[in-house]
């Protein structure tokens, strides 16, 4: 503040001292030239009294009266200007001490030229008049004018001086200006601008760090998410001891049981030991179409196996694996008629193998999805950290560095050094590598976090990055708004759009030598539709997907990837070598 400060006070100081001067060189100008006519109009007036004494004619009497009377009017009011100040004249009256010493000097010999002039002029205005009458006065007028004329070229030539004086002290002041406002842009660069260029630097170095950082957590996240099914795959094969299958019950045709074996009755702690198989299977939540159809599978002479969950006389789950096989009765029989199916459930008690499996599971899959939860939360965490620093230094930049690189242009501009031309050249480079700078500033400082963007909303600030990017590489990028989409988002959202867009613009150009690059918005009630088009050399993504995102040439796609998945958005590619390619991505609108 204090360097923008003395900045501010040289710029004013200079520009207030300029003016005046010019001012005072405007009044001395016109001093100098009514001055100067104050000559004249006394040799005129010397002039007409000669004329008197040649002159017999009475028409050429009267038109030497009329221009002694309007030479002499004008006399007196210009020396009286000059004294005292006149507006109409454009004279200020102020004069030094010597020109007001040489007026009283010249004085006398003034008075006694207006005196007898107004004399002769009295006499002129008679019917009748002696020329004897008139040469006493007109001598006394060429007299007087000598003297006069000779004492006013002394007092032009003082204001000459002392105008010529004014101009040399204003140059020595602006000299002196131009020194202490380049010593001040020497302490703004030794000072400001170098620590303010280092401290850049430096975060900007920590940005890339973070980046680092974030792309190996990424790279993790990806290995757990690989290796996610495999560790279900393994969890399935845990080697615990299995119970051998018994017999644990009968049934007639049609389910009504006929063996209940103890070891199943401890197992369920039942009281009372189930009528029907199918209708006890049934109040534990079997559907009756399902009982129907094992019924009929098994009355048709097929078994069955699987599963089958219990409840025992507490409330706790019991699973069983079972194996529901179908027994033909012989003739011979005496309990049963011939052709009577009996049916024998035989199986174990897996409860313990399948709760220790599920246990297993559960403890793996909680502790691999706090893993990468923590990972994606961390890679959020830092991706944010970056789009607020990066949001910190564009306002740096613009509020500090810009501001003070504008007000040094003005200072320049406002310089102006007379007959040095070769520091006016220099004076006039530097202002070009200043305007360069500035527009330097600004670019950087849109690239990082574009101020539109929180003020004005995604399009506009897309429509603007677009007509830049286009101008400053010279190529055709167009923005089209195909259903004039002007909501705003949430914040995040808008600047995840936002780096996916300048991401895959830049790819475009970098890497696919895109001469044509459209940005489209379209929407509907649900979602906003973004697609990058361009018409480069397009690439192999089925080959680059066999390689994986964090080849040296996927960074950009999955920071894209990842930006539309943390927004709950869509993101799809479509290229291929040779035809360009096509980026779509579709938000959540609501």
């Amino acid at each position: 503040m204090l360097a923008l400060s003395g900045i501010a006070g040289v710029i004013i100081s200079t520009q207030i001292l300029i003016q005046r001067a010019i001012n005072k060189q405007q009044d001395d100008s016109r001093v100098i030239n009514v001055a100067g006519r104050q000559r004249m109009l006394s040799q005129q007036i010397s002039k007409n009294v000669l004329k008197i004494n040649t002159e017999l004619f009475k028409d050429s009497i009267q038109k030497i009266q009329r221009e002694l009377t309007g030479a002499l009017q004008l006399w007196k009011t210009s020396h009286q200007g000059l004294l005292q100040g006149d507006q109409t004249l454009g004279l200020k009256g102020q004069n030094s001490l010597i020109v007001n010493q040489m007026f009283r000097q010249i004085q006398p010999h003034y008075q006694a030229m207006v005196a007898h002039t107004d004399t002769i002029l009295y006499y002129l205005k008679k019917p009748v008049y002696a020329q004897a009458e008139l040469r006493p006065h007109i001598n006394k007028v060429l007299f007087h004018e000598g003297v006069f004329l000779q004492q006013m070229d002394q007092i032009v030539f003082q204001y000459d001086e002392e105008a010529r004086t004014k101009v040399i002290s204003l140059k020595q002041t602006e000299i002196a200006l131009l020194i202490i406002s380049l010593a001040i842009i020497f302490f703004e660069v030794a000072f400001i601008f170098m620590p303010t260029s280092k401290n850049v630097k430096r975060t900007v170095a920590s940005l890339i760090r973070s980046e680092n950082i974030a792309k190996k957590m990424a790279r993790e996240i990806e290995v757990l998410y690989n290796t996610l099914e495999t560790s279900y795959q393994q969890l399935a094969d845990v080697d615990a001891e299995e119970e051998q299958p018994t017999l644990l019950i009968k049934t007639d045709t049609f389910g009504n049981i006929t063996y209940f074996s103890e070891k199943l009755q401890n197992l369920l702690e039942f009281d009372h030991i189930p009528i029907n198989l199918f209708n006890w299977l049934e109040n534990e939540g079997y559907q009756r179409e399902f009982l129907d159809g094992l019924m009929d599978s098994v009355t048709a002479g097929e078994s069955w196996n699987g599963e089958v969950k219990v409840q025992t006389q507490d409330g706790d789950f019991l699973w069983l694996n079972t194996h529901l096989i179908p027994v033909f009765n012989k003739p011979d029989n005496a309990e049963l008629p011939e052709d009577d199916i009996e049916m024998m459930v035989v199986g174990a008690n897996v409860t313990e193998l399948k709760e220790a499996k599920e246990r297993s599971k559960e403890i793996n899959r909680a502790r691999i999805e706090k893993q990468v939860k923590e990972k994606q939360h961390r890679s959020v965490l830092i991706l944010e950290g970056q789009e607020e620093e990066r949001k910190r230094i564009a306002r740096d930049i613009h509020d500090g560095i810009g501001q003070m690189l504008i007000a040094l242009k003005f200072n320049l501009e406002a310089t102006i050094i007379a007959d040095h031309q070769q520091t006016k050249l220099r004076i006039q480079e530097s202002r070009g590598i200043l305007k360069n700078i500035i527009k330097e500033v600004r670019r950087v400082a849109f690239n990082l976090t574009p101020s539109s963007l929180n003020d004005f909303g995604l399009a506009p600030t897309i429509k603007k990055f677009c007509t830049e990017v286009g101008e400053l590489m010279g190529i055709n990028v167009t923005f089209e708004n195909k259903t004039h989409f002007i909501n705003r988002l949430n914040t995040k959202v808008e600047t995840h759009l936002y780096r996916i867009i300048q991401e895959g613009v830049n790819n475009a150009i970098k890497y696919a030598q895109a001469t044509q690059i459209s940005v489209v918005f379209s929407h509907n009630l649900h979602k906003l539709n973004i697609e990058i088009v361009d018409n480069g050399t397009g690439f192999d993504y089925a080959s680059l997907q066999e390689k994986g995102h964090f080849a040296e040439s996927g960074h950009g796609l999955f920071n894209m990837r990842e930006r539309a998945s943390f927004i709950n958005g869509q993101f799809e590619i479509e290229t291929a070598v040779g035809e360009g390619t096509k980026i779509k991505v579709g938000v959540p609108i609501n």
